[in-house]
């Protein structure tokens, strides 16, 4: 008999934690209720890079000078956004994918220390991965002038690293993929999408069955009077017409084809680490798709959507104050004390390097012109990957530089430079989406 009574109750025990287990997954906690206003912040591409990952060592060195991302100073910039956030209370937080740099477990490890800050401050965070991220070959570690394998992780392990920002808040999983969705307001849900390929290729891709799923989660919302925004790592169309091969979705028109379906509006995408908006429109219904700049690439900021039921979505973009940061911290780094000159400097070294190796190739200038050629190709590429195009560079094309590369037959630099005046929208900084 006692034997009896010990398997009822742990049957009752059992049912019990399954109710809660299934409830649990089927309501995710509503941070905004049904006709409330909200706000909440888009970061892309932070590239976090742990310190236990490298020293001032010349192979460290080397690894910078590599690229167009001041990894060096990944660890300030997100404790300065963490500072941002804290201080103006967003309801919650968006990373559209490269969380880190190159996947190394450190460097996830010590971001979601971080992140549980902001959690704990009662600001939700969601996230989903980019091509960086998981079982990445490329996670090493940089000491003295010795680089050598680090450890990066699987996607059993993104999912324990990260469960606590987005996937135990989760209302539905994509048995395909990293994908999931979660409903922080009654109103907005979001379908936070893993558009990566396994074999950590730089394209990115959405899978048949995913967007089967898809328009599940559409029916769902739908049949709870609820709009859905989508948050992706890979651009979902083409924003440069010179840059684009493996930045836009492989399959982007068939994924476009179920979003305008399933009346997603608006699509937040990271990946090309530039501020840039386009859209696309089939009959009355227009989707635009938002790529906000990477935190670790110049001009080092993020975005905010403000969300009104009776007015839409305003879109716009703030930039880190890190000399303000460095002043409060009071650090000593004279690149953070003066941050804006030094970032400004590292782009154009960086960023613009394959521009001033085409200009150097131009035979139809002399020396002095290709440095005015290069002087106002570098400004527009700076102002370009800030979000402002055309109208915005109209002094520069006054300057010597331009009238001397316009001058020139036909030749990549000048379809680039072409390219950025002929842009459809002059700042990609601001947006505003009305209600239907």
């Amino acid at each position: 008999m006692k034997t009896y009574i010990i398997i009822i109750i742990l049957l009752l025990a059992a049912i019990f934690l399954v109710r809660i287990f299934v409830f649990n997954q089927e309501t995710s906690p509503v941070v905004v209720q049904t006709g409330d206003e909200f706000n909440f912040y888009i970061i892309a591409d932070p590239h976090y890079m742990s310190r236990k990952l490298y020293d001032d060592g010349e192979a460290f060195k080397s690894f910078i000078q590599s690229g167009d991302k001041i990894f060096q100073y990944s660890v300030e910039l997100l404790d300065a956004l963490c500072e941002d956030i804290i201080l103006n209370r967003p309801n919650f937080i968006v990373i559209a994918g490269d969380l880190t740099c190159n996947g190394t477990k450190e460097s996830h490890i010590d971001l979601s220390k971080k992140l549980q800050e902001i959690v704990n401050k009662g600001i939700g965070v969601y996230v989903v991965p980019g091509n960086h991220d998981i079982q990445s070959e490329k996670a090493m570690y940089y000491f003295g002038d010795k680089v050598s394998k680090a450890i990066s992780i699987s996607k059993e392990e993104y999912i324990e690293i990260y469960s606590n920002f987005g996937y135990d808040d989760a209302v539905s999983f994509d048995e395909n993929s990293l994908s999931y969705l979660v409903k922080p307001t009654e109103d907005v849900w979001l379908l936070m999408l893993d558009s990566t390929i396994d074999n950590e290729a730089q394209a990115g891709s959405l899978k048949r069955g995913t967007l089967d799923w898809i328009a599940e989660c559409s029916n769902l919302a739908k049949t709870s009077n609820s709009k859905m925004i989508v948050v992706m790592h890979h651009s979902l169309i083409d924003h440069s017409k010179i840059i684009n091969e493996n930045y836009t979705i492989n399959n982007s028109n068939e994924v476009l084809d179920v979003f305008h379906k399933s009346d997603v509006e608006i699509v937040l995408t990271g990946h090309i680490h530039l501020q840039d908006i386009k859209s696309d429109q089939v009959d009355e219904n227009k989707l635009y798709d938002i790529a906000t700049s990477s935190l670790a690439v110049y001009p080092h900021q993020y975005g905010e959507m403000m969300y009104s039921p009776d007015k839409g979505y305003e879109y716009k973009t703030y930039r880190l104050n890190m000399e303000q940061y460095a002043e409060k911290h009071k650090l000593k780094d004279p690149n953070l004390i003066k941050f804006n000159d030094f970032a400004v400097e590292f782009f154009i070294n960086k960023c613009c390097k394959n521009q001033r190796s085409c200009i150097e190739g131009l035979s139809q200038v002399n020396e002095k012109e290709k440095e005015e050629v290069f002087k106002v190709v570098s400004e527009m590429n700076r102002m370009y990957f800030a979000g402002y195009r055309n109208e915005a560079l109209e002094e520069l094309t006054k300057m010597e530089g331009f009238k001397l590369l316009n001058n020139l037959p036909a030749c990549p630099i000048k379809a680039y430079v072409l390219a950025i005046l002929n842009d459809e929208m002059t700042n990609n900084n601001v947006l505003f989406v009305p209600v239907k």
